[in-house]
């Protein structure tokens, strides 16, 4: 049976990626954001809107993978994600939390031994923020958070210290968006976010950042913010990843998961048709631009 899906799905996603790369895609430029306390420099990837007049923009905050491909340049989902985007009329900035502080991806090790902690990265993500806010082609008040598992994470961790330690003159975030994050520290320790706009989108077969955690974590958000604007969809059959395009693959390389065995991580094109265009309708709905193609 899952031969007989794979052979219908992957000939429609390679000429679905053909076509995508018959279509000269926006330059990406590289821009240093701030020193890093450890040394270096916290980089990110830039793709301002092509209008004259200021745009919305979004922050798109990378998973424990990384910014990158094996083979160099950008993961396919994030090209995608930065083309998607520009194709709505909005800037992207994606910062590169990993790569400017020599790493490649941390996904291979225990959450306690990681050299990059979330809240190194939430600190990254405030940079980013004050850096697109300071940029003339830019909203300041149309700035959404984007991101993915470990970024995702990292996303619901920001919307906390803002609430908990706002900085004079920080810029507002007109809304969030996070595939599959780990809700379970966020959930155990009751944790109240600024009030923004928040769109979660899960898998339910998730075995890495199991959904339960995260569907408790927003029912008392919004049982906490009187109906808070905070808005859940999982979906049935899916694992981590279900937005992007490779197989469901066991990833015995993964020690964090729900199972010794490891984890399963993959692409569901079903609920990835469905949590792009509810992206879409969100960022529609919190950026007031013009929607995707």
């Amino acid at each position: 049976m899952l031969a007989a899906v794979l052979r219908r799905i992957l000939p429609a996603a390679a000429l679905w990626w053909a076509a995508v790369g018959a279509v000269a895609a926006p330059a990406l430029q590289q821009v240093d954001l701030q020193p890093l306390p450890s040394g270096g420099v916290l980089r990110a990837h830039w793709l301002p809107a092509e209008d004259a007049e200021r745009r919305p923009a979004v922050l798109a905050l990378h998973g424990c993978g990384g910014l990158y491909a094996r083979g160099g340049g950008l993961a396919a989902r994030y090209r995608e994600t930065a083309d998607r985007l520009h194709a709505a009329g909005y800037a992207v900035l994606m910062p590169d939390s990993f790569g400017s502080r020599g790493l490649r991806d941390i996904c291979q090790t225990r959450y306690r031994d990681r050299s990059v902690d979330v809240a190194q990265r939430v600190q990254d993500a405030r940079a980013a923020l004050a850096w697109l806010a300071a940029q003339p082609q830019v909203d300041a008040q149309r700035i959404g958070v984007l991101g993915w598992s470990n970024g995702a994470t990292t996303a619901l961790n920001l919307l906390e210290q803002r609430r908990t330690h706002p900085e004079p003159g920080e810029p507002g975030i007109a809304g969030a968006a996070v595939f599959y994050p780990g809700c379970g520290p966020l959930a155990r320790r009751h944790a109240v976010l600024e009030a923004a706009p928040l769109l979660m989108l899960l898998g339910a077969l998730d075995d890495w950042t199991p959904v339960q955690p995260c569907v408790d974590f927003a029912r008392s958000l919004q049982a906490r913010g009187g109906g808070s604007d905070v808005t859940v969809q999982v979906y049935e059959d899916s694992y981590h990843g279900f937005d992007g395009i490779a197989p469901v693959r066991l990833r015995a390389d993964v020690p964090n998961g729900t199972s010794p065995q490891g984890v399963h991580q993959g692409g569901n094109p079903q609920a990835r048709a469905k949590s792009l265009a509810a992206l879409d309708a969100f960022w529609s709905r919190v950026l007031a631009t013009r929607a995707a193609p």
